[in-house]
């Protein structure tokens, strides 16, 4: 009898073992990789093309949405998909579903990907036929990888334990279930829009890529930040935690804001009214989150309020947490800075939003560009939010270092050139706009950003 409780038990701790961060790492790398060979590296081509004048034609809107493609999906799209599958399982006390299927995922994806920015632009270059042949399998390869990636974390959900006992994830449940149901939807359409671009000359029509941009950066990634951020900054960065009771309802408000305007961009009747109503309900649900996470980030070196009224010895205790902030500030960088300039830019798009949310209701058209919106969320908040909160995560997933914490302050440089555009519209010199020259430039310093990134994040891989 003891020898078959004691069987039991060791059957059952096998069970519930969590995979090794190994398992997840070539994720993480692959993004990397496709950060900078690939969404970035696209961006330097199409900067400097269009600052210095260069032949612009068909080729360069079709690289421009491989571009996006590449940055949504591969780059940022990836890298959230490896923390989860390493994050998740823990917060739901159960192990990765089907552990082997997840090397399958970055390599079915990657592949996927790379046909896509190869096979977009030499299609609207050439005309070849070998092209669309390629086109239509990048997105069954996308499709494939992403729908497996939707449906290993419910599978993994429903072996763990009563979600009672883990409140932690519950609260932050409807983020991630909403979030993973769009990015498979959104392989659903990226599979359809491979197919009309076919018949397009390689030019995927505007209403259905924007369908595909919406879903994956308001409908995934954008959620997926919300989620990682509440569950992991407080504890990451020494914070008081995220209050729990508002996360149901900012989840229902945002997720009911993208299918109004998801609906309003694919549909003529209605369209000025449920897009402006959806725009403005995802901005005010932004604003909200972001406007929490800048007032906890405000009193970051204080002591918790909880762990002061725990604490034996406050005083004590408030030395201990001064101490661990400024040895977390020596081995991790300014990742905190990092952090709160991200929300920064997140706050700039909800204003942005809610200005065009506003604008389409009464006046019938938007005041900003959606394209400024889009970047101020994927290149401002999102790639931002990464290069800050990675440095910090990762070596804690991994067990391992980075490579300098010098490295994290030099991702800030980014940050300052970015900020003077608005400043430099007008200004020119020799007759060439300095915005230009900056829009120029910006390309390869965004490029020069994510090698910084791979390069300090590489050896806690």
């Amino acid at each position: 009898m003891q020898t078959d409780r004691g069987t039991t038990v060791s059957t059952s701790s096998k069970k519930r073992q969590q995979q090794p961060f190994s398992r997840v790492a070539p994720l993480l790398r692959a993004a990397l990789l496709l950060g900078t060979g690939g969404g970035f590296a696209l961006a330097t081509v199409l900067t400097l093309t269009a600052a210095f004048a260069i032949s612009i034609g068909p080729w360069w809107s079709a690289t421009a949405q491989a571009h996006g493609h590449l940055q949504l999906y591969g780059w940022a799209g990836l890298f959230v998909l490896g923390v989860a599958f390493h994050f998740l399982p823990r917060l739901r006390g159960a192990p990765l579903a089907a552990p082997r299927l997840v090397p399958w995922i970055p390599g079915t994806l990657v592949l996927g990907l790379l046909l896509r920015a190869l096979s977009q632009p030499l299609f609207a270059a050439t005309g070849a036929p070998i092209w669309p042949l390629l086109l239509v399998a990048s997105g069954v390869l996308e499709c494939a990888a992403f729908v497996g990636a939707a449906l290993l974390l419910p599978i993994t959900a429903i072996q763990g334990p009563p979600m009672s006992t883990h409140p932690a994830l519950k609260g932050i449940l409807p983020f991630i279930v909403g979030a993973f149901g769009m990015l498979a939807l959104a392989s659903v359409v990226n599979l359809i829009n491979m197919i009309v671009a076919t018949t397009t000359a390689g030019q995927v029509p505007g209403p259905i890529d924007d369908l595909n941009v919406t879903l994956g950066l308001f409908g995934y990634l954008v959620p997926m930040a919300l989620a990682i951020s509440a569950q992991s900054l407080p504890m990451y960065a020494g914070l008081e935690a995220f209050p729990r009771r508002i996360l149901w309802p900012l989840a229902g408000i945002d997720f009911t804001g993208l299918v109004l305007t998801i609906f309003g961009s694919q549909l003529a009747l209605f369209s000025r009214i449920l897009t402006g109503i959806g725009m403005l309900l995802i901005g005010l649900v932004l604003l909200a989150f972001t406007i929490v996470f800048i007032r906890i980030m405000s009193i970051r070196g204080s002591l918790p309020r909880k762990v002061a009224q725990l604490a034996p010895s406050p005083e004590a205790a408030a030395q201990t947490y001064k101490k661990k902030i400024s040895g977390e500030r020596n081995a991790y960088g300014p990742f905190v800075v990092l952090v709160a300039s991200a929300y920064l830019w997140a706050i700039l798009a909800a204003a942005l939003l809610i200005v065009d949310g506003l604008t389409l209701l009464f006046v019938g058209a938007p005041f900003f560009a959606l394209d400024a919106i889009r970047h101020s969320l994927a290149i401002g908040f999102i790639t931002l939010l990464i290069c800050g909160i990675a440095p910090r995560m990762l070596p804690g997933f991994s067990g391992k270092k980075i490579a300098s914490p010098a490295l994290v302050s030099a991702t800030l440089l980014r940050v300052g050139s970015i900020l003077l555009a608005p400043l430099l519209i007008a200004i020119n010199v020799a007759g060439v706009s300095l915005y230009a020259i900056l829009f120029g430039i910006s390309g390869p310093i965004g490029l020069a950003l994510v090698i910084c990134l791979t390069v300090n994040l590489w050896p806690a891989l």
